[in-house]
């Protein structure tokens, strides 16, 4: 339901993101809206009417994922763009070892979103090809992030240490290209992905050892397109 008090620019935006964003409708008017709004309590108001009319779309939408079309976020901004987009994709994830998390800036703004993955169950030792539920993991990101276009990808790739570093360096690599390719087959553009590479074993995961198999791991960064 829309809110009275709302000026004609919101109640457009506060449509457009009811039926995702439809194709067509004009968002300069409404970016103009926010960026005016953006250092007060207006803006805050406008994002939190926007957030409760996608989750109820989400709601109704039976766990499918809604999506925002492409130029959305120059209308919404960032930070309600990616709580949109982990609002609408976070029941595919938090289970079958795939998390979600933001990363916040030091004003406590989400600034992007990181996919973890177990890496117990994404890879075998030693091995850089994805076992069947890290595939499937794969696949269902990559549905997220064709729905939600206005976004790039830094992918990095993690192993555990129970070889030399030279092996886990170029191991942990292949794994993080092993996801592109995959994403890449499932319709995302590579272009998208501005960054790939590996860390080897330098980065265990905070309360695991070194050689733990949690470690064999590839994260997404998932970022606003500039």
């Amino acid at each position: 339901m829309l809110v009275s008090s709302c000026s004609e620019n919101a109640k457009r935006l506060l449509i457009a993101t009811g039926i995702g964003c439809g194709t067509g409708l004009a968002f300069g008017a409404v970016y103009d809206e926010m960026q005016r709004a953006k250092d007060g309590k207006e803006r805050k108001k406008l994002e939190n009417q926007v957030f409760n009319v996608f989750k109820k779309k989400k709601a109704q939408n039976n766990g499918k994922i809604v999506g925002l079309a492409a130029g959305c976020a120059a209308g919404l901004g960032t930070g309600l763009y990616l709580n949109m987009m982990k609002e609408d994709i976070k029941q595919n994830f938090g289970k079958d070892g795939i998390e979600l998390e933001d990363v916040k800036d030091r004003n406590g703004d989400i600034t992007a979103l990181k996919v973890k993955m177990d890496g117990d169950i994404a890879f075998e030792n030693g091995k850089s090809d994805l076992k069947g539920t890290g595939k499937a993991n794969i696949d269902k990101l990559s549905e997220a992030l064709l729905a939600y276009p206005d976004t790039n990808l830094a992918v990095t790739g993690h192993a555990n240490k129970t070889g030399s570093e030279s092996v886990n360096l170029k191991l942990s690599e292949s794994r993080a290209k092993e996801v592109v390719s995959i994403m890449s087959d499932n319709g995302v553009e590579k272009a998208r992905v501005t960054s790939v590479k590996g860390l080897g074993s330098d980065q265990p995961l905070p309360g695991k050892s070194p050689a733990d198999g949690a470690n064999r791991r590839v994260e997404v960064e998932i970022l606003p397109k500039s």
